[in-house]
């Protein structure tokens, strides 16, 4: 009997072990997904940049344009010793409006008038080109330029031509006057052309030097026969 509840004590004890162990192997729901993927801590998205504000282009600097020289002015240039042809180019300026510009060398000629014929006769035995005492301002807006002289042994002066060879006479009319002793013009005239390349030379006024004082008549008749609007 004793024997009996032995087996019976000895198969209830196997029973409950085996029991136990089972329950041990057997997870707890979750506890195996907790194990084998551990919860891992989200990568940190990396931020975006802060975009800076575009700034606008800069609108290109419009290049300031030079105003055009105004043009059709007229212009009367003239050397003058003895004062003939200064008044001349006066009753030249009172026909036309236009503006006086005097000729002279950087070294005057002398008052004498014996001295000056040999400084004359030497100036164009060399084709000497004398210094320029002074330069006409806004030469561009000219497109008429009366151009006045003494007649020197048959010629112009040569600052004459020193004038006429220190601008660009493309497009522009050139007209001669000249005071003298009765000579005239002299070979002068051929001399313009070679001096002043481009220009339209219209025709010319010769006065006496003793006529001048008389002359106004006489150049209103010729700049009006000029038509130069």
């Amino acid at each position: 009997m004793k024997k009996m509840l032995s087996l019976l004590l000895f198969a209830a004890l196997l029973f409950t072990l085996a029991a136990c162990g089972q329950r041990a192997a057997t997870p707890e729901p979750g506890e195996s997904q907790a194990q084998s993927s551990p919860e891992a801590s989200p990568a940190e998205e990396p931020s975006e940049p802060t975009a800076e504000p575009e700034e606008e282009p800069e609108a290109p600097e419009t290049p300031t344009e030079e105003p055009a020289a105004e043009t059709g002015g007229t212009l009367i240039a003239y050397f003058s010793w003895s004062g003939n042809t200064e008044e001349m180019a006066a009753m030249i300026q009172a026909e036309t409006g236009g503006d006086l510009f005097e000729i002279a060398p950087a070294t005057p000629y002398t008052d004498d008038y014996d001295a000056l014929l040999d400084i004359a006769q030497q100036e164009q035995a060399e084709n000497a080109r004398p210094a320029l005492a002074a330069q006409v301002e806004n030469w561009e807006s000219y497109d008429v330029v009366f151009v006045g002289y003494p007649d020197w042994w048959s010629d112009a002066p040569m600052v004459i031509y020193s004038f006429l060879e220190s601008y660009d006479w493309t497009g522009k009319t050139l007209i001669p006057f000249c005071t003298s002793g009765g000579s005239g013009f002299g070979r002068s005239l051929d001399q313009l052309e070679a001096s002043a390349p481009g220009a339209a030379i219209e025709e010319g006024l010769h006065v006496s030097g003793s006529s001048v004082d008389g002359a106004t008549a006489q150049v209103a008749d010729w700049v009006n026969g000029l038509n130069l609007g």
